[in-house]
């Protein structure tokens, strides 16, 4: 009988004690391996984090001003630069070609380019655009589109490159003759000779394409350009760089968004400054210009 209690009681007491830890087992583990988590920080794997979607990019991007756009693209705002898709571009490739045509037209009308390409019979050109983007790498959220576009002319006389802004801002343009020097083909004949191309320097603000209406224009000791759109006033200042400037300038700093950018000497350097009413900062720019028997390059760049 004795035996027959004990053995009960063992019964009751390991029923138990399997019930306790049942209960409160779980919790334990439960408990301790959230806390050794929580105590130890790791980094995300890079395949948890992809950035903002390419939507908020878009819309964020729409924001920017072409100042900041240009900031992006010329590296005053740090930025990573890579081909862009056709879905990042708020114009397609026929659209900027037309742009460039007409602000190449008004730089040929104010002395800042040595011809146009507009079309007659002996001015036809094959083109071939390609879209970049500069995405900014604080947050990954803002970008700025621009177009590396060149004109080849049918007859391979010349070869015309620009880099244009959507905002049709010309950072960079180049017009080379790419026939060889011989006097003798009477398809020579017309070749130009850009040394003798003395460019209108002083408006070289011209550059930067700013929709608005003139409010005043005036050359005093530089060149002073004013203009108003839906209220902001915008002025331009151009005059020649001084000698330390022209010490202190890196044309090979433009790279980053003149892909493959030779080396430039220039024979002139100018500077502008654009300031707007609405806009407590006041943009710089370096205009380099180089001019040689055979080629005429121009280029913008944040000074």
């Amino acid at each position: 009988m004795k035996k027959m209690s004990l053995k009960n009681f063992i019964l009751v007491i390991g029923t138990l004690v399997i019930a306790i830890l049942a209960i409160w087992l779980p919790g334990f583990l439960v408990s301790r391996n959230s806390t050794s988590e929580v105590s130890v920080i790791t980094s995300v794997p890079p395949e948890y984090y992809s950035g903002p979607s390419e939507s908020i990019i878009k819309n964020a991007s729409k924001q920017l001003t072409s100042e900041q756009c240009i900031q992006l693209i010329t590296g005053m705002w740090e930025s990573t630069i890579a081909p862009a898709s056709e879905d990042a571009c708020t114009i397609n490739e026929f659209g900027i070609r037309t742009l460039v045509i007409n602000r190449v037209d008004d730089l040929y009308a104010r002395g800042l380019y040595p011809c146009t390409l507009s079309s007659s019979y002996d001015q036809w050109y094959s083109w071939s655009a390609t879209p970049y983007r500069a995405l900014d790498t604080t947050f990954q959220t803002y970008a700025a589109i621009y177009w590396d576009i060149t004109f080849t002319k049918y007859d391979n006389s010349d070869y015309q490159r620009f880099i244009v802004t959507e905002s049709g801002d010309i950072l960079y343009a180049e017009v080379r003759n790419i026939k060889a020097d011989d006097t003798s083909d009477p398809d020579n004949a017309d070749k130009k000779d850009f040394s003798s191309f003395n460019p209108d320097m002083k408006d070289c603000s011209y550059l930067l394409y700013y929709y608005g209406e003139y409010v005043d224009t005036t050359y005093n000791t530089g060149s002073i350009r004013v203009m108003e759109h839906n209220g902001v006033t915008t002025s331009y200042t151009t005059k020649e760089a001084s000698t330390k400037e022209v010490e202190n300038l890196d044309t090979s700093t433009a790279s980053s968004y003149v892909n493959g950018l030779e080396p430039l000497e220039p024979n002139t350097v100018y500077t502008i400054s654009q300031t707007s009413s609405d806009s407590r900062t006041t943009m710089k720019y370096y205009v380099s210009c180089q001019y040689t028997a055979d080629r005429y390059r121009i280029l913008m760049q944040p000074r």
